[in-house]
C-alpha cells in the first residue's frame, strides 16, 4: 500500500511539473515593431550591426529611439515608445535649476532625461503604468528612475491605470554611468518586456 501511495506521488509531482514549465512557457511576451510613420534620426551605434534572429525591441536587437515597440503579455498589448532623450551635464544644470535640493549625480554617473509614451491598445483589463514601469539598463545593469525634481516644461510620467484604448506619456529621469549605452525597458509584472536603445 505504502510503495502504490508513493508511485501516485512521483506521478502526481511529473504531471505538475510539466505543467508549470509549458505555462512558463505561454507567458513570454510578444515584441514586434511598428514601422516609423517618417524617417527618424537615431544615434550612431557604437559598434558594427549584426545579423541577428532575435525580434525587433528585444534585448539582443534593441529599437530605436522614436520606434515603437508592440508588447503582447497575458492577451493584454501595449505600445511602447522612446519620444525623446536628453543626457550629461546640460540636465544636471536644468535638474538644479528646476530644485536646488536636486542631488548632484554620483562620481562617473550622470542624468539622463527620458520623454516615454505608453499605450495600452487591446486586452480586457487596467494596466498600471508608471516611471517604475521603466528602468534604465548599462553595462548589464538596470537602474530605476532617479527621486528628482523635473523642470516644468518636462511633466512627469504620471503613474495611471490605463484600460484598453488609454495612453499616457511623461519624462523620466534616470542616473546612469557616464557615457556608456544605454537601454531603456519597459517592465511589465516585474520583468523587462522590452528593450530601446537611447545611444551613450
Amino acid at each position: 500500500m505504502k510503495v502504490m501511495k508513493g508511485k501516485i506521488a512521483v506521478v502526481l509531482f511529473l504531471v505538475l511539473s510539466i505543467l508549470v514549465v509549458s505555462f512558463s512557457g505561454c507567458v513570454e511576451p510578444e515584441v514586434t515593431t511598428k514601422p516609423n510613420a517618417t524617417p527618424t534620426i537615431t544615434p550612431t551605434p557604437t559598434t558594427t550591426p549584426t545579423a541577428t534572429s532575435s525580434p525587433r525591441g528585444s534585448y539582443q536587437n534593441p529599437a530605436d529611439v522614436s520606434e515603437t515597440v508592440i508588447v503582447t503579455y497575458l492577451g493584454e498589448t501595449f505600445e511602447i515608445t522612446v519620444l525623446d532623450v536628453e543626457r550629461g551635464e546640460t540636465v544636471w544644470q536644468e535638474l538644479y535649476a528646476a530644485n536646488m535640493f536636486n542631488e548632484e549625480p554620483k562620481q562617473g554617473f550622470e542624468y539622463l532625461l527620458t520623454k516615454v509614451r505608453a499605450a495600452h491598445t487591446s486586452g480586457e483589463s487596467s494596466t498600471y503604468v508608471s516611471s517604475f514601469s521603466f528602468n534604465a539598463y548599462a553595462e548589464s545593469v538596470g537602474y530605476d528612475s532617479a527621486f528628482v525634481v523635473l523642470p516644468k516644461d518636462r511633466p512627469g510620467l504620471d503613474g495611471v491605470d490605463l484600460m484598453p484604448g488609454g495612453q499616457t506619456e511623461g519624462w523620466i529621469c534616470f542616473e546612469v554611468p557616464k557615457n556608456k549605452p544605454v537601454l531603456i525597458a519597459y517592465e511589465y509584472l516585474f520583468e523587462p518586456a522590452c528593450f530601446i536603445n537611447v545611444g551613450s
